[in-house]
């Protein structure tokens, strides 16, 4: 059953939380590709007409869902981070980050399409507000970073969270390869090519906390005046 034309704000907003969970469904057994605004209207009971009362587009669509995701995730990694506080554990600042985004795979699936996909259909509103809310939602991050590393600055706290992400969209895809691939990489000798996604990112952000202090104390061990 196809629902009516909602009209109260209340009845809205319940149109629009069914869209998203809608995509969210949909994401879990389909390429994003293969996820059309048509086949979520079908999803959600809804008609394709009445979307675009609520969303401009597919992309706006999930550019809503990527900062719905970004709350939970958020809420999460400050938490673990806060357990670290002024404990300058570079290892479980690291593995927080990691684990956290390991556990909602669907940010970082669609983090890695944002430039290429998400942000090429919807206007420049609707990039600005995306972007305002993700970098309030990052802000919070660099706070509890900060607080976990006293001994960084807050733009280096900020420049780790960066390159966290930085890193994020580009080894998810590479260690979410397409099926030939992935059985490609079985193979002995291809072995180089395969990538543990929460490991080789927790790596990575230790040696980036490691050059970020490097780089704070200086040669010699003296912080730059």
């Amino acid at each position: 059953m196809v629902w009516q034309r909602a009209r109260s704000k209340e009845q809205k907003e319940q149109r629009r939380t069914a869209l998203l969970a809608a995509a969210s469904r949909l994401l879990e057994s389909h390429d994003l590709d293969h996820i059309s605004l048509n086949r979520i209207a079908r999803e959600a009971n809804i008609s394709k007409a009445n979307v675009y009362r609520y969303f401009e587009s597919r992309e706006e669509l999930f550019l809503h869902l990527v900062l719905e995701t970004l709350e939970h995730l958020v809420g999460v990694l400050v938490r673990r981070l806060g357990s670290l506080s002024a404990s300058g554990d570079e290892r479980g600042v690291a593995r927080a980050f990691a684990s956290t985004i390991a556990e909602y795979p669907r940010f970082a699936r669609l983090s890695s399409v944002l430039g290429t996909v998400l942000e090429r259909n919807v206007s420049a509103d609707t990039v600005a507000d995306f972007k305002n809310a993700y970098l309030r939602s990052m802000t919070e991050v660099v706070a509890a970073v900060a607080s976990a590393l006293p001994d960084l600055a807050t733009e280096d706290a900020a420049q780790l969270v960066q390159t966290c992400l930085f890193v994020m969209v580009g080894m998810w895809p590479a260690a979410h390869p397409a099926p030939a691939v992935s059985e490609a990489l079985k193979r002995p000798e291809l072995a180089a090519f395969r990538i543990d996604f929460e490991a080789d990112l927790e790596r990575i952000l230790v040696t980036a906390i490691r050059g970020l202090r490097a780089a704070r104390t200086g040669p010699e061990g003296v912080s730059p005046a």
